[in-house]
């Protein structure tokens, strides 16, 4: 009985051995030592010395008060709202003067930041370990999350300029002509009116950029876009979620607009150029070959020596057909060309009469 008991005893003193070497190893531990080192260092005044010496080392959570969740982020960044230490790196530096207005013990972390408020890890925390969690957004791509809270109309065009410009370019490269959002548009590609909230930043841009790359077998093409169109595009994708997502936000979605005058969230409107009379027709031609570029009409169709050949060349178009009958080419292919190839583009009126005014120079 006495050999069991001490056999007993020495397995509970390797467990709790190996528990206390396993927290010792953890990355908050360091942190919070590094922290509390430099926060007595770094003073004169002896009270805080004694307070930094007495410190525990352990998990801190917040609990925001407008969300209801829990979150560990503090328990790394343990300097978020001291500026008295100086200016350190993250995880120990403190935040931005944003703090005055979101102060963590209300909003937390993760409504701005996204990422895992749970995790304790820095992979987990960002987004990129084992537990399924969004990426941390970084700082253009906060844009996204700054418009899910507050709207277009109780912030300054700058701050959501990439938003703005997303939602610009999605019009421009005629992504409705695939995709549906808000239940406008082509039902060939994904819905995307909630793509927010399945997809992270990191895979929406990855796809953007390369969609055969993320999606094997994937027929969305590849468009010549900028690194910076690509991210733009990625920010206003961010902004679409889903009702889950929108009802979590709500309340501060109404604080903003109380406090802002105006009302939450305004409906996501199509973009329509002002066109000046006087230059009506220069206009709707140079935007026209803009959109004509940037639909990928070119992957399908020949203008002069470059193009596809899917469809017919359209290189003397202007000659062939009436303004009349390529606008409504444009808006119904099905009616004008019976079991032909061309999707229906899903355009206003605007790009229409824009494609129909660059097609009619080509001849």
């Amino acid at each position: 009985m006495e050999r069991w008991l001490g056999l007993a005893n020495l397995c509970l003193a390797l467990v709790l051995g190996w528990v206390f070497w396993d927290s010792s190893g953890r990355e908050w531990t360091g942190y919070q030592e590094s922290y509390y080192r430099l926060a007595a260092a770094l003073t004169t005044n002896e009270a805080v010395k004694e307070w930094a010496a007495g410190q525990r080392l352990e998990i801190k959570q917040l609990q925001p008060k407008e969300l209801g969740s829990v979150e560990r982020c503090t328990s790394c960044h343990l300097g978020l709202d001291d500026a008295a230490i100086g200016s350190l790196a993250q995880p120990l530096g403190a935040h931005p003067a944003l703090l005055k207005s979101h102060p963590p013990q209300r909003f937390g972390c993760v409504v701005c930041h996204g990422g895992e408020g749970r995790a304790v890890t820095t992979l987990d925390a960002h987004g990129q370990g084992t537990i399924r969690a969004r990426s941390l957004l970084k700082r253009e791509y906060m844009q996204a999350a700054c418009y899910g809270c507050h709207g277009e109309d109780s912030l300054a065009p700058a701050e959501i300029a990439g938003v703005i410009r997303g939602r610009r370019l999605v019009n421009r490269y005629f992504c409705l002509g695939c995709h549906r959002i808000d239940g406008e548009g082509g039902d060939e590609g994904p819905d995307l009116s909630a793509v927010g909230s399945h997809r992270d930043w990191l895979w929406l841009y990855a796809h953007l950029a390369r969609p055969q790359g993320v999606v094997a077998g994937s027929t969305m093409p590849v468009y010549a876009m900028t690194r910076e169109e690509i991210r733009d595009i990625t920010i206003y994708l961010m902004t679409l979620r889903d009702t889950r997502d929108r009802l979590r936000t709500a309340a501060l979605q109404v604080r903003s607009a109380s406090l802002s005058g105006k009302p939450p969230l305004p409906a996501r409107v199509e973009e329509r150029s002002k066109v000046a009379a006087g230059d009506a027709v220069e206009r709707f031609r140079y935007s026209g070959r803009a959109l004509f570029r940037g639909a990928g009409c070119s992957l399908c169709h020949t203008v002069g020596s470059s193009g596809g050949e899917v469809g017919p060349a359209l290189t003397y178009i202007g000659r062939k057909r009436s303004p009349e009958e390529l606008e409504q080419l444009l808006r119904d292919p099905d009616r004008v060309l019976p079991g032909g190839k061309m999707p229906r583009l899903y355009l206003n009126d605007e790009q229409v009469k824009a494609l129909v005014a660059y097609l009619k120079t080509l001849g």
